[in-house]
């Protein structure tokens, strides 16, 4: 993702700038970064989202919270450690510990 430096005397722009525009400019505080992204179509002609789009988001934040809590438990931890260390798909250790989750989702 491109990263945004603005000069003065802009210090940060949040949030869209135009309805017809679809490039975002974002600051984030707590990491300090700039960063621009780009709305979809869906988001420009404001379209509700499908069951299996909706049931596609639950799953998201049901294995997002079950990684969360599977690298918060110390006994998970070293075995998920020296499972990362041995592949060299997954550069982080969250998206091995996400892939994981999200197979056993799926059956």
């Amino acid at each position: 993702m491109a990263q945004v430096v603005y000069e003065d005397p802009i210090h940060h722009i949040s949030g869209k700038i135009s309805k017809k525009f679809r490039t975002t400019y974002n600051y984030r505080k707590q990491s300090e970064r700039k960063y621009t992204s780009v709305r979809g179509e869906r988001d420009l002609q404001n379209k509700p989202y499908t069951e299996k789009e909706l049931m596609h988001r639950a799953k998201f934040a049901a294995v997002a919270a079950a990684t969360r809590s599977r690298m918060a438990d110390p006994s998970q931890a070293a075995a998920d450690m020296m499972a990362f260390k041995a592949q060299t798909k997954y550069k982080t250790l969250y998206r091995y510990v996400f892939r994981q989750e999200w197979s056993a989702w799926e059956g």
